[in-house]
């Protein structure tokens, strides 16, 4: 055979095209749905899967169906083996669509859900209330997700000064639901007053490990309040259940984990500043029409010696009422300069302020745990300046 045999890959599909239409038309094949999407155009995509295989199946639209398709069902479908030239791939073309059954996925998470429900997991009365102004948060989620940088941004935008403990967690796959009830565990022994645990979205299967009792166990017996946010917002699993918070997205975690912004807090301060001084105006305001009203009405001989006693009444209490102003604004300001001044000791690049600097090496910092004699160069970062040195070893 020479290269004048070869041919194209169009000719080659063509040709694989041809014997798989011709030979695999109008069969049935079983399996779970998975990763099922309803196009805006009316056709329906998703896969059929069993625990060795899989095949990318098309429903076009047009087709009558008496169910609506879920991941983890169990069909039959009829048709014919396809394929499509510009990916070189092949599917099942279904004409026919039949329920067979719920799958074993399903069916094991409903009884999951009903054995949970009855041990009281779900009972609303044990759910704890969100903090307004949590000052540290603990996150569990995908170091290499988009929602743990979503999560992240989120918090430094509306609580730019609360402390953020990240801790990796294996979010799919075999070990991730040990590795996520871990990663709860391990956020309870920080002084987080708030967890989120979430991912972003995915099929049944790719959620399935937020569907364990593992993980449904270590939320529950979680000491601080967790919110849950795993997949998208139609995607329901055993820990939005046992969760004392269901967010919709991990986007909306965030969201709801910071419910006051530091800036709204400040806004409050403000408003509360003026709404009491009005109030306050208006109580003497209405002190004054009083006296001028009763003064109209005297009809003693001693009506001098009335209104005088009134008005000396009326100082006496403007003067009582502005030293109680005083005292509570002067309160109000103490409670945020301390607020102000505890955020900002808080921030990871306070201690720049006082001229301390850190050492990285190959864009890692260098803990104390590591020997400056082990590195021949490293970068010194201070607040303005960054510089790289080379390290002078004594060769004695």
């Amino acid at each position: 055979m020479t290269i004048n045999d070869a041919v194209s890959v169009s000719i080659l599909t063509n040709r694989i095209r041809s014997v798989l239409e011709t030979d695999f038309t109008n069969i049935m094949v079983i399996g779970e749905i998975s990763n099922y999407k309803l196009h805006s155009s009316g056709h329906s995509y998703f896969s059929l899967k069993d625990d060795k295989a899989q095949i990318k199946c098309v429903l076009w639209r047009g087709r009558t169906l008496n169910f609506k398709p879920t991941d983890g069902m169990k069909v039959v479908a009829r048709g014919s083996v396809t394929v499509y030239p510009p990916q070189g791939n092949y599917q099942l073309d279904c004409y026919e669509l039949t329920k067979s059954g719920e799958g074993d996925l399903w069916l094991a998470y409903e009884e999951l859900k009903q054995k949970l429900s009855s041990l009281g997991y779900f009972e609303t009365s044990r759910k704890r209330p969100i903090p307004k102004i949590p000052l540290s948060i603990g996150i569990s989620t995908s170091p290499t997700g988009a929602a743990v940088q979503d999560m992240i941004s989120t918090l430094k935008r509306r609580l730019p000064l609360t402390k953020v403990y990240f801790r990796p967690t294996l979010v799919q796959g075999e070990g991730s639901a040990d590795d996520i009830a871990r990663a709860i565990q391990e956020l309870n022994r920080t002084d987080a007053e708030l967890i989120i645990v979430g991912r972003g979205g995915g099929s049944i299967e790719d959620l399935w490990s937020y569907n364990t009792e593992i993980v449904a166990d270590a939320i529950f017996k979680s000491s601080v309040p967790v919110i849950s946010a795993v997949g998208h917002e139609t995607d329901f699993t055993i820990a939005d259940f046992v969760s004392d918070l269901r967010a919709p997205t991990p986007t909306a975690a965030a969201e709801l984990a910071s419910q006051i912004s530091f800036t709204e807090l400040i806004e409050f301060a403000n408003f509360s500043n003026s709404a009491m001084c009005k109030s306050i105006n208006k109580i003497i305001n209405q002190k004054k029409s009083g006296a001028i009203e009763r003064f109209d009405k005297i009809a003693y001989r001693r009506i001098t010696e009335q209104i005088r006693k009134n008005y000396q009444i009326i100082d006496s209490l403007e003067i009582s009422l502005n030293n109680y102003i005083k005292s509570k604004l002067s309160i109000l300001n103490q409670k945020v300069s301390h607020f102000e001044s505890h955020f900002k000791s808080l921030h990871p690049l306070a201690p720049f302020e006082k001229g301390f600097a850190a050492l990285k090496y190959d864009g890692k910092y260098i803990g104390n745990d590591l020997s400056l004699t082990e590195f021949n160069e490293v970068q010194i970062i201070r607040k303005k300046e960054n510089i790289n040195v080379k390290i002078l070893k004594d060769n004695k």
